[in-house]
């Protein structure tokens, strides 16, 4: 008969070396309608046997005559197949069932049995065995999503101890999950006022809903989070824990930052290009008039010396409007396959001279497996050459100037960080605004200049500073190796 009704008969395998008790056992298994595949008598011929029959259950003696013993047949069998084994054992002594665990037996059989005790424990171990696969698919399921979800999922404690985190910090950052795992937020989070108040709305409110955040990257970088969170209990102890979703928001902020910048760099260029063409004839009229008056006339040398004190201010004047103008006018580039490293060492190389006679140092570390990228090379330069420039500039009784550049995440990082005089944090937001400067001379138009020559590549360029500590400049440059039509 059919035991399990709109199902297959339980199959099974008996290993056991007396023919007569294998032989009864097979009689009692076919009583109870299951269906015996075969008998082994030796645990040798057990393991090839199972591989081969694949039976539903495997009924095993644990006390087998031979050289391997029932107990090490059966852990091969279920190890290797994932047959469930059931021992059959006339000895139910402690020291017995205690070897026997390392099979991991779905249960036990003591000599002699009678029909329902073993239609019990085999019925038994067939649906512990169900569900203990139903059970490792959803472990693999859930495993699956969780090594490769994009966002973070992270467990911890009310105290902010990180117990659990998803293998996709490892994108996000370059933190390793095993090292993050025990580490508080308080190590992971950019800032600790961020870190303190995430913890207390958990503990205050239960649940924290998109907080942006800043991450430590673990490379002297943040990362921008948002933030959704909810306090659990957990099941198994009964212990409150955060559990908290990161998604990576890095891009949308600096593509966010990048266009407010861009629409006001905008708006002063089109209002400094308007203001320079209605200067620049006037402006022009005077320097033709002096000229003019200088070659024309014999004029008293008081007269002369002031009028020539009026055309070099005038020709200044006329200098800076076409750097405005060029500032307004879109740059043109011509993009061709080149080596970054050697663009930043040949503007070195130009003011090498000026800035050794300053006191200043430069440190240059580059990663030499860097790949040719698409760029103009003469903007880079000028770009490069202000950077240098303006560290000598900031530290005026000679300094070190590390300049770094390396490969992270499909993109060249160039660094430029001086021990200069620093800058302040009101003055870091207005640095690339066009006539923004700090100097005694200038125009302000350098560093909006280098803006656009980065942006124009699609970089990014970030700028970190503390005054009488120092800055760091750093470029992002996509590595892009098809020119553009």
């Amino acid at each position: 008969m059919n035991i399990n009704p709109g199902k297959d008969i339980i199959r099974i395998l008996i290993v056991e070396d007396e023919m007569i008790i294998a032989q009864d056992i097979a009689r009692i298994s076919e009583n109870c309608g299951f269906e015996i595949l075969d008998i082994v008598r030796s645990g040798e011929k057990s393991i090839p046997k199972a591989e081969e029959l694949k039976p539903d259950v495997v009924l095993m003696d644990i006390m087998l005559g031979g050289e391997m013993s029932g107990l090490t047949a059966a852990e091969k069998i279920y190890y290797s197949f994932d047959i469930p084994i059931i021992f059959i054992t006339a000895y139910a002594d402690d020291k017995t069932i205690s070897k026997s665990k390392i099979a991991e037996p779905f249960g036990y059989i003591i000599k002699p049995f009678e029909e329902r005790e073993l239609k019990a424990v085999i019925e038994l171990a067939i649906y512990k065995h169900g569900m203990q696969q139903t059970l490792k698919k959803s472990e693999k399921k859930y495993k699956r999503i969780f090594d490769n979800i994009q966002d973070v999922y992270c467990e911890m404690e009310l105290d902010g101890k990180i117990t659990e985190i998803s293998p996709s910090i490892e994108m996000m950052s370059d933190h390793k999950r095993k090292d993050l795992l025990g580490k508080t937020i308080q190590d992971f989070f950019a800032k600790q006022q961020q870190a303190t108040y995430f913890l207390q709305m958990n503990k205050e409110k239960g649940s924290i809903r998109d907080q942006e955040i800043e991450l430590n990257n673990n490379n002297g970088e943040v990362v921008y989070c948002s933030v959704i969170s909810q306090v659990l209990i957990d099941a198994n102890d009964n212990s409150k824990k955060i559990v908290t979703s990161l998604h990576d928001i890095t891009e949308h902020k600096l593509l966010e930052k990048r266009l407010l910048r861009a629409e006001r760099l905008a708006g002063v260029g089109q209002l400094a290009a308007g203001i320079a063409h209605e200067i620049r004839n006037p402006l022009g009229n005077i320097n033709s008039s002096i000229q003019y008056c200088l070659k024309k006339y014999e004029l008293p040398d008081q007269i002369v010396q002031y009028l020539e004190i009026i055309l070099r201010n005038s020709q200044n004047a006329n200098k800076i409007i076409k750097e405005l103008l060029d500032f307004a006018t879109p740059r043109e580039l011509d993009l061709r396959m080149g080596s970054i490293s050697a663009v930043l060492r040949r503007a070195i190389e130009l003011v090498e001279a000026r800035i050794k006679q300053n006191g200043v140092k430069i440190d240059l570390m580059i990663d030499e497996k860097l790949p040719q990228i698409n760029l103009d090379s003469k903007w880079f330069e000028q770009t490069f050459l202000n950077f240098i420039l303006n560290a000598n500039d900031a530290m005026p009784h000679g300094g070190v100037l590390t300049i770094k550049v390396t490969k992270r995440n499909n993109k060249i990082v160039i660094t430029f960080a001086d021990d200069g005089c620093g800058i302040s944090a009101d003055e870091i937001e207005k640095i690339f605004d066009p006539f923004y400067t700090t100097k005694d001379e200038g125009t302000g138009l350098g560093l909006s200049f280098v803006y656009q020559v980065i942006t124009a590549h699609d970089g990014d360029v970030d700028v970190e500073s503390e005054v009488g500590v120092g800055t760091k400049i750093t470029v992002k440059l996509p590595i892009i190796t098809e020119t553009k039509g």
